[in-house]
């Protein structure tokens, strides 16, 4: 398996709405309140979380296109389409929206992996 890699990243700077220093790499939404939090079991994402807020109202990066590293939560091969679980991490695709395709594959739960961004 190769290494996770990025690669054309589009970033933004956003504010977290909580301590999300253990989700670097996970899907992310921004909520009613403009901020950052966790994506939740297969909706749309805003992006994923490219560093480690240690508490609410920090900023915090989110790519949105480009490919970048992603964290599954299960074996995933290289061109298969993902979409997020209900922590955030990412998943073969089931009846949930697809959010980009796997460049790299992730060798199971915690792994990093490459993902590129679905164009919208």
């Amino acid at each position: 398996m190769s290494q996770a890699y990025e690669l054309g990243l589009r970033k933004a700077t956003f504010i977290a709405n909580a301590d999300l220093e253990d989700e670097q790499y996970y899907g992310v939404v921004m909520n009613s309140s403009e901020k950052i939090a966790l994506a939740s079991d297969g909706v749309k994402i805003l992006g994923v979380l490219q560093d480690a807020p240690d508490e609410a109202n920090r900023p915090c990066i989110v790519a949105y296109g480009g490919i970048t590293k992603a964290i599954g939560a299960e074996a995933i091969a290289a061109g298969a389409e993902v979409q997020v679980n209900s922590a955030g991490k990412f998943i073969n695709i089931g009846s949930g929206v697809g959010v980009g395709t796997a460049v790299v594959a992730c060798g199971g739960d915690d792994q990093h992996f490459s993902l590129l961004f679905n164009q919208t």
